[in-house]
């Protein structure tokens, strides 16, 4: 019953730690939204000033974000109820994806603000822009594809683990059979050694 209590404590804390790391990255990741928009709302020499000071803290903010989604990965494996666990590893799943398209997102508008002042090359730019947002297209399917991968492997991890736990009961429950047998078979060899005795009193 204790350990049925500790058990039931350690979820809810597990669910509570998850909670608080969901707020932080809701936080972060509307702070990055906002110097994102911020990048793409000007053109002038000035905006472009005002980028290049913000990208050390996007930077920063992406990392913090990625930082923030592996906590929540280790909170939602702690957790025992399976169903639990099993949406809270697809919220893990979803900000992943979140974060890579923000990303994504913040490298274009980079490189478009940078590129604006360049007129004399407006052509090149184009064409440049066309094939960076193809790549990203590309980059964003692929991260998908990433965090799905993860999510399975996590799942045919824990199902391995279950699997290897079931052998280890069953090899033990074979070394009782085993013992009771060998145990039977003493027995038996005594019985017959007894009936032989009283045989040879008989005769």
């Amino acid at each position: 019953m204790f350990e049925v209590i500790l058990l039931q404590e350690h979820e809810v804390m597990s669910e509570a730690s998850f909670g608080q790391y969901k707020s932080e990255f809701i936080s972060t990741t509307e702070q990055i939204k906002s110097r994102i928009q911020c990048e793409k709302g000007g053109g002038g020499e000035e905006d472009v000033e005002t980028m290049l000071e913000g990208t050390s803290s996007v930077d920063e903010l992406l990392r913090q974000g990625e930082d923030l989604v592996k906590q929540m990965g280790l909170e939602a494996r702690g957790v025992d109820d399976k169903v639990v666990k099993h949406d809270l590893l697809e919220k893990v799943k979803e900000y992943k994806t979140q974060l890579a398209n923000l990303r994504t997102e913040y490298e274009l508008a980079s490189l478009i603000e940078v590129d604006k002042d360049n007129n004399s090359q407006s052509s090149s730019i184009v064409d440049a822009r066309s094939t960076v947002r193809s790549q990203n297209e590309t980059l964003i399917h692929a991260r998908g594809a990433i965090a799905d991968t993860e999510a399975v492997a996590m799942v045919i991890t824990e199902d391995l683990s279950r699997q290897r736990e079931t052998m280890k009961s069953a090899h033990g429950r074979v070394n009782e059979v085993r013992a009771d047998a060998e145990k039977g078979d003493g027995i038996l060899q005594g019985m017959l050694r007894r009936n032989k005795f009283f045989q040879g009193k008989l005769w």
